[in-house]
């Protein structure tokens, strides 16, 4: 007899695609912004996500100024990523001195919000 609805032979993927938006603290390093994407992507790919896109923006000058640091590098990375693992990508990046500020956006909720 077959169960309805349900494949209990498979397990659940719950990855979503997201925007991320970083803002990278490269002061006095202009040529480190290669690295420092790559640095993201890199902990984004060990968690067992996918990186779909990068887009460079720009060096911007912050209006309030943070301590030491008076601006940044923003970058914006489309990739997917079990929903799970969001929280430790997070974490990872916070540790991170090259990664100033992050912000995340699930797709799918946009996606829905504009119908």
């Amino acid at each position: 007899m077959a169960v309805r609805g349900r494949n209990h032979n498979k397990e659940t993927n719950n990855t979503m695609n997201y925007d991320g938006l970083y803002i990278l603290n490269i002061q006095g390093k202009d040529e480190g912004i290669k690295e420092a994407i790559d640095t993201v992507e890199k902990e984004i790919t060990t968690l067992g996500g996918k990186v779909t896109g990068t887009q460079k923006m720009d060096k911007r000058k912050f209006e309030r100024v943070a301590g030491k640091v008076d601006s940044g590098f923003y970058v914006n990375l489309q990739f997917s990523l079990e929903e799970a693992k969001l929280a430790a990508l997070r974490t990872k990046l916070e540790l991170n001195p090259v990664v100033f500020r992050q912000f995340y956006l699930r797709k799918e909720e946009a996606a829905a919000a504009a119908k």
